[in-house]
């Protein structure tokens, strides 16, 4: 059988049911954070979405597209950290403005300003990758004073906040715990902040969780963290593989799923469906190290999430019936993996 190239992992991995991987190296653990699963979605969406634009579409425009909705995750990771970083610094303003009242008070003028030596703000200041990320994507003016003005003044009100700047001693787990309230705050449960970013980051939807998860990163290793080292070179390679698959062996994977179509009009279902068909074939023949379990039901979980309300039973069904037919005639090889 003719083998497409595969990826090849580095370094001893362990692997979960959901496909996630987590590298046993913590200087890995830090920087990858982006999955298979998150690979799958991201190709299964640059073929989709270039069909969209135009009727025919090479391989090399897919592979360039596919990079570019990877930068894109950068880029909005970048963003959602300038907003924390830009929110907590903005306490040096308020305290400035209030102090400035004609009419100002005791109050005004003792505005606590303890967030700014926050060790995870001060660790963002110093990191020259952070600076590098906001000028390569151009991020400065995202949001503007206004908004960053609304979203202080709901964290100056927090009970968290508050208990933060009036503790005698602060430590570390203090600065975490009032900078992950400030992230849930302006970031993860904000309306307006998820219209702003909405309008600049298409891909919001899909990279939410991944958001988080960098942001909790960033906030673990602020001073160090690069935001260019989201992937690995191994799940890049695997994306890389997966576009070539889709356009190398087209014709093969359409052979085997054509005769599964009988009682379906084959016009009449869903392009996602067929999209994410022919990937998920494409990884029980040409991605051995892939168990063929995580395969399928990674595919029926994305084709119900991003699909029709019957596509995860009609992927289910239809990516059995292959399988079985493929396991008859003896064309799946798969690597046995140990613990």
């Amino acid at each position: 059988m003719q083998m497409c190239k595969n990826v090849n992992n580095v370094e001893l991995t362990i692997f979960l049911n959901n496909d996630l991987t987590f590298a046993v190296s913590k200087k890995r653990l830090l920087f990858y954070m982006i999955t298979r699963r998150n690979i799958r979605i991201n190709v299964f969406q640059t073929i989709y979405e270039l069909a969209q634009q135009q009727s025919e579409f090479s391989k090399a425009e897919a592979q360039k597209y596919f990079l570019q909705k990877l930068d894109s995750t950068e880029a909005l990771l970048a963003a959602a950290t300038q907003l924390v970083y830009s929110v907590s610094n903005y306490v040096l303003i308020y305290a400035n403005q209030r102090a400035s009242r004609r009419l100002a008070n005791t109050d005004d003028k003792n505005v606590i300003t303890k967030l700014t030596q926050n060790q995870i703000l001060l660790g963002l200041k110093r990191n020259e990758k952070f600076t590098d990320v906001l000028k390569k994507h151009k991020l400065s003016n995202i949001f503007d004073d206004s908004f960053i003005k609304k979203l202080f003044l709901l964290v100056f009100d927090n009970p968290i906040y508050r208990a933060y700047i009036h503790q005698p001693e602060l430590s570390l787990a203090h600065d975490r715990k009032v900078m992950d309230m400030i992230a849930e705050v302006c970031i993860f449960n904000n309306d307006d902040t998820t219209n702003v970013l909405t309008e600049h980051f298409m891909n919001l939807y899909n990279d939410d969780e991944l958001i988080k998860i960098g942001i909790e990163r960033v906030f673990t290793n602020p001073a160090t963290y690069n935001f260019s080292k989201l992937i690995s070179q191994d799940k890049l390679q695997y994306g890389e593989d997966l576009i070539n698959c889709y356009f190398d062996k087209k014709d093969i994977l359409f052979q085997l799923i054509e005769p599964k179509l009988i009682n379906w009009d084959a016009e009449r279902v869903a392009i996602i469906d067929t999209i994410l068909l022919h990937l998920a074939i494409s990884e029980m023949l040409y991605f051995p190290s892939i168990p063929l379990k995580v395969t399928i039901n990674e595919y029926i979980d994305i084709a119900k999430e991003y699909s029709t309300p019957q596509s995860g039973q009609f992927v289910n069904g239809l990516l059995d019936n292959v399988r079985k037919d493929l396991e008859k005639e003896n064309k799946i090889f798969k690597q046995e993996f140990k613990k």
